[in-house]
C-alpha cells in the first residue's frame, strides 16, 4: 500500500500537482522535485517554487537562468546581488547591493566595482559606505578607500618600504629592541627577557636559544657590559640568517613555464597566484590558472575572479572533481594553444597529511608528463599572521615536494614576520617573495637587509 501511495504522489507531481511535488520535498526528494519542477517553467507558481529550491541547494547558475529569461521578479535585490556574484555577473551584483542602501551592501557593491577595475564607481560608493559605517567597522572601508585613492592618483601611494614597516610594527611591539638594548647591564636577567621577547616574535625557542647563546658568547669574548653594545651584534646574525635564504623568484624562460602553488586554506594562495598573474600578462606574456583546489567552490570562484581581475584564461572543473585530471587538462590547452606561463592552484587540507602529500606528487608527476624539466617554481604561500603555525606548515608541504620557494603573505596586517627566520634556519627553504598589501601589486621580492633594518628601525 505505502509503495502504490509513493508512485500515485509522483505520477501526481509529474503532472505538475503543486501539493504532490511540495510532498516530495519535504520527504528528502529534492533533486526529483527539482527534475520534474523544470518541466514546468511556464507556470509562474512552479517556477517560484523551483526558483527558492535552486537559491536553498546554491545553484545559482539555474536560478540565474529562471530570472534572466523568465522572471526577473522572482528574485529580491539582495538574492539577485548574491545570484549575479556567484555567477560572474559582477557588475550587476554591485548594483543590486546597492540598492539596498545599509553599509555593508554598499561596501560590498564598492569592493566588486573595484574588482572589476572600475575605481570611480567604487570610490563613490565607499564613501557612501563610510557615512554610515559603525565606528568599529570603519577600518576596512577606510583602507580601502585610500587605495583606490591611490590608484586614481588622489593620494601618494606608500613606498614598498613604508608598507613594510607597518607590517613588521606588530614583530617590532612584541620585541621593543628600543628599549632592551638601551644601555641595560648584561646579566642573567636581561639575556633570559631577550629570549623570551624573540620567542614571543614568532623566532621560535632553538632559534632564540640560538642567538641568545651566540650573543653570550660575543659578550664574554669582547668583554661587553651593557646591551647597547649587543645591538648590532643581534642584528647582524638575524641578517646573516636571512641572506642564506634571500634568493629571487626564476622568471618564465621561452618555453613554457609552470609554477605550482602549495599552502593551507586562508594562507593567500590565490590572491598570491591572482598578482603573479597579473604581473606576467602585464609583462605580455599568455597566461593560464589552474583551479586545482577542487574540495572548496570557493577557491574555484575565487580563482575565476583573478583570472578576470588580472586578464589570463583558467581551467576548471566543479566541485568534488579530481585535482590531477584537472590539471592534465589544463596541461593539455597548455600545449595546444601556446601559453607560456601556467600557474596551478592546489588544495591545502593539513589534515588529510597523507592524502595530500599523494595528491601532491600525482599532481606533479602530471607536470613532468608533459614537461619533464618543469615546474619551474613550487612556491609555498604561507600567512604571515599565524607566526609558529607556519614553521610546521612549511615541514608537511616540504615532505610532500620539493618546496623552491616561500612567499610570505599578510605583511601588512597583525603579522609577525619573525617566523620568516626559524624557516630559514631550520629548513632552509629560499624566501622569494612578501605580500604587503592588497593591490595588484603589492606582492615583491624579498629583500633581507630591508628586513631587518626595518625590525630594528
Amino acid at each position: 500500500m505505502l509503495f502504490w501511495r509513493k508512485s500515485q504522489e509522483e505520477k501526481l507531481a509529474e503532472r505538475g500537482d503543486k501539493n504532490a511535488i511540495i510532498s516530495l520535498i519535504e520527504k528528502g526528494k529534492r533533486e526529483r522535485a527539482i527534475e520534474i519542477l523544470e518541466r514546468f517553467k511556464e507556470n509562474p507558481e512552479l517556477r517560484g517554487l523551483l526558483f527558492r529550491l535552486y537559491m536553498e541547494e546554491g545553484k545559482y547558475y539555474y536560478a540565474y537562468q529562471l530570472v534572466e529569461h523568465y522572471d526577473p521578479e522572482l528574485a529580491t535585490a539582495k538574492e539577485k546581488a548574491l545570484i549575479y556574484e556567484r555567477v560572474g555577473e559582477l557588475e550587476k551584483s554591485a548594483r543590486e547591493y546597492a540598492k539596498l542602501g545599509d553599509w555593508e551592501s554598499l561596501k560590498k557593491a564598492g569592493l566588486l566595482l573595484w574588482q572589476i577595475k572600475k575605481p570611480e564607481g567604487a570610490l563613490e560608493l565607499l564613501e557612501r559606505a563610510i557615512k554610515l559605517t559603525p565606528p568599529m567597522k570603519r577600518e576596512e572601508v577606510e583602507e580601502a578607500i585610500k587605495k583606490i585613492k591611490e590608484e586614481l592618483g588622489l593620494l601618494q601611494r606608500e613606498s614598498f618600504l613604508e608598507r613594510l614597516r607597518k607590517g613588521l610594527k606588530k614583530t617590532k611591539e612584541a620585541v621593543e629592541f628600543g628599549i632592551l638594548f638601551a644601555g641595560r647591564k648584561l646579566d642573567e636577567e636581561f639575556f633570559e627577557e631577550l629570549e623570551e621577547k624573540l620567542i614571543k616574535a614568532d623566532l621560535g625557542s632553538k632559534t632564540a636559544i640560538y642567538f641568545v647563546e651566540e650573543l653570550r658568547k660575543e659578550a664574554i669574548r669582547k668583554k661587553l657590559n651593557t646591551s647597547d653594545q649587543l645591538s648590532a651584534s643581534l642584528k647582524r646574525l638575524m641578517r646573516e640568517q636571512l641572506l642564506k635564504c634571500e634568493e629571487r623568484l626564476k622568471e618564465p624562460h621561452e618555453s613554457k613555464s609552470v609554477y605550482l602553488f602549495l599552502g593551507v586554506n586562508g594562507s593567500g594562495k590565490t590572491t598570491t597566484i591572482g598578482k603573479l598573474a597579473y604581473r606576467f600578462v602585464k609583462e605580455g606574456k599568455k597566461v593560464l590558472l589552474v583551479a586545482g583546489d577542487t574540495f572548496r567552490s570557493a577557491a574555484i570562484e575565487q580563482l575565476e575572479v583573478w583570472a578576470h581581475r588580472s586578464g589570463a584564461d583558467i581551467v576548471k572543473r566543479q566541485e568534488g572533481a579530481d585535482p590531477a585530471s584537472v590539471v592534465y587538462e589544463a596541461m593539455q590547452k597548455a600545449e595546444q594553444e601556446g601559453y607560456q606561463v601556467v600557474l596551478i592552484d592546489t588544495a591545502g587540507r593539513l589534515h588529510t597529511k597523507e592524502p595530500l602529500i599523494r595528491e601532491l606528487r600525482k599532481i606533479r608527476d602530471i607536470i613532468k608528463r608533459f614537461l619533464p624539466e618543469e615546474p619551474t617554481e613550487t612556491l609555498l604561500v604561507l600567512d604571515a599572521t599565524i607566526g609558529q603555525n607556519s614553521l610546521q606548515q612549511a615541514k608537511v608541504f616540504k615532505e610532500a615536494v620539493e618546496v623552491t620557494g616561500i612567499v610570505l603573505t599578510k605583511l601588512d596586517g597583525s603579522a609577525k614576520g619573525g617566523a620568516l627566520v626559524p624557516i630559514c634556519k631550520e629548513l632552509g627553504i629560499p624566501v622569494k617573495l612578501i605580500g604587503v598589501g592588497e593591490g595588484l601589486e603589492d606582492l615583491q621580492p624579498f629583500d633581507a637587509e630591508a628586513f631587518v633594518e626595518e625590525l630594528f628601525s
